[in-house]
């Protein structure tokens, strides 16, 4: 086992860390819930002949995703967008719908794959809301939302 520092390589694969955070900056102010929520990365795969892989993490979007894909230009983004919420708490420790759209954006020829919705309890957004939002926004041929299990490749 290996700590991913910044970069490393593996099978030919180079790997990428970015940044993140797992929630606010008020939920890091609260010691308590700072220390459950962690320190949150995305890590990006590159490989020749393939296309670059942005996996955002369980991350709120920050400057920190702006800047992977700038840097990374990525072709497939995964975005980790149940909208998680925290009982007490403004905001969400994760992406949402409104995340989705913002790196259709920010990303114009990536496709992006939603995931991490339909499971965990704290989740707010489910498939078939952001579904909709995206259809409402029209980037649905650019956004995968896959099913549990489902397999998808680029």
């Amino acid at each position: 086992m290996r700590v991913l520092k910044n970069e490393a390589e593996f099978g030919g694969v180079k790997i990428s860390k970015t940044g993140g955070q797992h929630g606010t900056d008020e939920m890091y102010a609260v010691p308590a819930l700072a220390k459950p929520l962690g320190e949150a990365m995305g890590v990006v795969f590159q490989a020749p002949g393939y296309k670059t892989l942005y996996l955002a993490g369980d991350t709120i979007w920050r400057k920190e995703v702006d800047q992977a894909i700038e840097k990374f230009q990525p072709e497939v983004i995964v975005l980790n967008a149940g909208k998680a919420k925290m009982s007490g708490y403004e905001g969400s420790i994760i992406m949402g719908e409104e995340d989705v759209l913002r790196a259709a954006q920010a990303a114009k020829d990536a496709k992006i794959v939603a995931v991490h919705m339909d499971a965990i309890n704290h989740m707010s957004l489910t498939r078939e809301e952001l579904r909709s939002y995206v259809q409402k926004h029209g980037i649905e041929s650019r956004v995968d939302i896959p099913a549990d299990g489902a397999s998808l490749q680029f």
